[in-house]
């Protein structure tokens, strides 16, 4: 009876970091139940299943396995769904299986290869005699699986890649022949409805009591576990297949993680109460006991079902309720989570069978193994996995030693509070001839954000995209893009482009060009939900040499984001906009962002930068002169913005000490000055009439202003 937490590997950020934050937690408590759930198996009464059982029993034991097996599998499903959904729209579908085989597959071969001996070893050492079968080798033991294959503890490895196979084909028949989206929207808003009150568990739990009523098992190990063959038996296949799927369109719509939130105190009440009655119809002593057809198996069934899902529903909302924020221990528990479920269940079958015939009562043997266990396996990880390739096959990443420890070069490094980066220079350079475009240029692009990148003309900023694309090399320093090379096909499947020249087929009409896009990439959209998205609809069937400069930008616009990009790079988008056009680009824009797009944009209309920007980066000279908020931004700056009504003529304010530009709207003066106190006396002086006086902090276009004048 074996089972297992998430997938490290499966760490991918997604728009929001504090759901990151929340299902790593989540992960980490996954593992101490996983290393608890083995530990007390030697102590359940009459559970024969499980080959060194100790001298000293407890019931209460018992009842911890029944409540950590009832939801511990169904809701790593749940988050793998999640996360996988998530890798193969960010990635596509080549690098999701690549990325697959190296983190689920390797594990498992390699993981089988040098994990089940040990087990075996463990089992032969602490045997009493010679070893039988599950079940102590009685006539009613069941018969042999069809192709039967002791699969141990790394069963879910084995489960989750089949799954993976039969949702890669899925999913494609899904995009072919739902084309209109009717089935995925359909699916979308029967969640919605299962989600949205108490029923939830129930309902997501049918499919669940269905198998069971089908299919004999055993009532207090619930899901059989498929760890005997390489056939899953039906309930499992059934409950972690639903699971990931559930967990797949938990994707589709983050926002039902809201809900999930919501309702986490009710669903882990029902969870208990659930549990409770449970034990109370199973009662003492019937580990052993099979499903039947009576109406009390029926009803527990039913119980259980609902069970399952209560307490992973309950689990997950509390850890997006209380875990969001990120944590140095429970980051490092998550990341060290993977190998220590992958090398516990030799360790923790050795130290049973090394104290199982000791006089010792139940309550300090399991802790011991427990405690010794979780202790050498967390210095293992530290010792021989974190800071090696192994760690970088089971993570993603290799840390690196030092205060900090932070992560190797092989990856994006990522900076405190802000998760994984997707794009990033370090120390680049770049020279044309005697021109120095990059002079040592680091930056980095944060989930979820709108970077400006600002520079008078020559800066950098085009040879800094460029080396973020891909389409220039760095003489020195490095680029990367979703941690990989920029010239990397893989990378680029997760990038959508605007660039501000740009030369399409004149001949070919713009749903022509877009429905070309969309084939190069993974899980694109329709040209018509392109269209739609980017306001473009009406321009369809128009040639685009037909079309007003304008127009061709909106275009443009619309291949930069029918790929739905991760990343996307807009240069200059609104040039040759009108003022509505702008407007709906920018409102376009805020959706992408909302969803968790995020974005880098180069723009010399400074309001643009001020109304969407996350960051602001400012460079001169192909050197970073000034990064941070707008906020933080305009605050290096000490001009202030005056305005008033007034009838002093601008030209003569523009002339007082201190005053850098006045200017005139109507009958409002405006005033950009370096000592506000000190203008606005003199005004006061100069016009008795004056009122309606504004005084407000200098906005992005001034500081901008100052912060190249002083770097130039």
């Amino acid at each position: 009876m074996t089972t297992a937490t998430a997938d490290p590997a499966d760490r991918i950020e997604p728009a929001a970091g504090e759901r990151l934050h929340a299902l790593d937690a989540l992960r980490g408590f996954a593992l101490i139940c996983g290393v608890l759930l083995h530990a007390a198996m030697s102590y359940l009464p009459g559970f024969t299943v499980w080959p060194l059982l100790d001298r000293s029993t407890s019931t209460t034991l018992g009842v911890g396995f029944f409540t950590i097996h009832m939801f511990r599998m169904t809701l790593f499903f749940v988050i793998a769904g999640f996360f996988a959904r998530l890798l193969m729209e960010r990635r596509g579908v080549r690098a999701f299986v690549r990325n697959r085989a190296l983190r689920i597959v390797v594990p498992l071969v390699v993981g089988w290869i040098v994990f089940f001996p040990l087990i075996v070893v463990a089992i032969v050492w602490g045997a009493d005699g010679p070893l039988q079968p599950p079940g102590g080798g009685s006539a009613g033991a069941p018969p042999a699986p069809a192709l039967a294959f002791p699969l141990a503890h790394l069963w879910f490895l084995y489960v989750l890649t089949l799954i993976y196979a039969a949702a890669l084909p899925v999913r494609q028949l899904i995009a072919r022949f739902d084309a209109g989206e009717r089935l995925r929207r359909t699916a979308d808003a029967a969640m919605r409805v299962a989600l949205a009150g108490p029923w939830a568990p129930l309902v997501l739990g049918a499919p669940l009591i269905g198998a069971f009523l089908v299919s004999p098992w055993l009532l207090f190990a619930g899901i059989p576990t498929p760890d005997q063959s390489l056939i899953p038996n039906l309930p499992a296949a059934v409950a972690f297949s639903s699971a990931f799927t559930i967990g797949w369109l938990f994707h589709r719509q983050t926002a039902l993680l809201k809900a999930i939130e919501r309702w986490w105190a009710l669903h882990l009440a029902t969870a208990v109460a659930l549990t409770v009655a449970c034990l109370v119809i199973l009662g003492p002593g019937n580990s052993a006991q099979l499903s039947t057809t009576a109406p009390s198996a029926a009803l527990y069934t039913v119980l259980y079902a609902a069970g399952v899902w209560s307490w992973t529903l309950g689990l997950i909302g509390a850890a997006l309720r209380f875990f969001a924020g990120e944590s140095a221990v429970g980051r490092y528990v998550s990341d060290a989570s993977y190998w220590i479920y992958l090398a516990h269940l030799p360790l923790v079958m050795a130290l049973q069978a090394l104290i199982k015939d000791w006089p010792l009562h139940w309550a300090v043997k399991f802790p011991l193994v427990v405690t010794v266990g979780l202790a050498i396996l967390f210095a293992s990880y530290h010792l021989l996995v974190r800071y090696t390739f192994i760690g970088e096959v089971l993570n993603g990443v290799r840390h690196r030693r030092g205060r900090a420890d932070q992560e190797a070069p092989s990856g994006p490094p990522s900076p405190q509070g802000h998760g994984e980066l997707l794009a990033v220079l370090i120390n680049a350079s770049k020279q044309f001839g005697a021109v120095k475009a990059l002079d040592g240029l680091s930056l980095d692009v944060r989930p979820g954000e709108l970077l400006a990148v600002l520079g008078p003309n020559g800066a950098g900023k085009s040879t800094a995209i460029s080396l973020l694309l891909g389409l220039l090399e760095p003489d020195a320093g490095t680029a990367s893009l979703f941690g990989r090379a920029p010239s990397d096909v893989e990378a680029r499947y997760g990038v959508g482009v605007m660039m501000q020249e740009v030369t399409l087929p004149m001949e070919m009409t713009v749903r022509e060009i877009i429905t070309l896009t969309t084939s190069y990439y993974p899980a694109p959209m329709t040209a018509d939900e392109a269209m739609a998205h980017t306001h473009t609809t009406a321009l369809a069937n128009r040639p685009y040499g037909k079309l007003s400069a304008g127009q061709k930008r909106q275009v443009q616009f619309a291949l930069a984001v029918c790929g739905r990009p991760s990343l996307l790079f807009l240069d200059e988008p609104t040039v040759g906009l009108d003022v509505q056009a702008r407007e709906i680009l920018w409102t376009t824009i805020r959706q992408l962002l909302a969803q968790g797009a995020s974005i880098v944009l180069t723009t010399h209309y400074l309001e643009e930068a001020e109304a969407l920007a996350s960051r602001v980066a400012v460079l001169v000279k192909g050197r970073l002169v000034a990064m941070g908020t707008v906020d933080e931004i305009r605050g290096v700056v000490g001009r202030k913005r005056v305005s008033c009504l007034s009838a002093l003529p601008p030209e003569q304010v523009a002339s007082w000490e201190g005053v850098d530009s006045a200017s005139r709207t109507g009958n409002r003066l405006h005033v950009v000055t370096r000592d506000a106190d000190h203008l606005v006396r003199r005004l006061l002086a100069a016009d008795a009439l004056l009122r309606d006086l504004e005084v407000e902090r200098a906005g992005l276009a001034e500081a901008f202003t100052e912060i190249t004048q002083e770097a130039a």
